[in-house]
């Protein structure tokens, strides 16, 4: 690494320290309420290929990797992000911190076709991507076609009066998940 990513990297974790909302209680149990039912939906004793869509600082793609990373040989986690920055900022850290199975990262808005004709077992897309990403319906029927027969796509939000298949609430703070499986085809 070069002292100018070096550099860069630093001003990310002090300014990650710096906000908070990433040091609060409700973070860390909004964290740990979303990687519960998270890691509810993984499939288990097989590689599984995951796609995690809006990477922000990067801490939850960092849980996905290390636990698709450890289930079984060849599962993947792909993580996507629009944002250049929050990219290169995502690789340079994983790269930095030796991350023993690292994600495979696109910038790329899911909307555009950038993934191909790639199947993922379970696509997460959690916090603020939907409600930033543009047209939310667009962007799921997107994600839809991307989910691997017998996988799930599996929306976590956070927001007060937000509802979905599960709903936990912290004072005034709300996250809401659902799921959408795709059927394998009948035989």
């Amino acid at each position: 690494m070069t002292d100018t990513e070096d550099a860069e990297l630093l001003a990310h974790y002090l300014e990650r320290g710096h906000e908070a909302w990433n040091v609060s209680l409700e973070a860390a149990w909004l964290d740990y309420e979303l990687r519960a039912f998270v890691a509810s939906k993984l499939p288990q004793g097989r590689p599984i290929a995951v796609l995690n869509v809006g990477i922000g600082v990067g801490l939850f793609d960092d849980w996905l990797c290390h636990v698709v990373g450890t289930s079984a040989a060849a599962s993947s986690v792909t993580s996507v992000d629009r944002d250049p920055t929050i990219c290169r900022l995502f690789a340079l850290r994983q790269r930095r911190e030796r991350h023993p199975h690292p994600a495979r990262i696109l910038c790329c808005d899911v909307r555009d076709g950038a993934l191909g004709a790639a199947k993922f077992d379970l696509i997460t897309v959690v916090g603020s991507t939907l409600a930033e990403g543009g047209d939310r319906g667009e962007t799921l029927r997107a994600l839809q076609r991307h989910v691997a027969p017998g996988g799930e796509l599996l929306v976590a939000e956070v927001g007060q009066g937000a509802h979905g298949d599960r709903v936990r609430t912290c004072g005034d703070v709300w996250l809401a998940c659902s799921t959408r499986a795709v059927l394998p085809p009948s035989t």
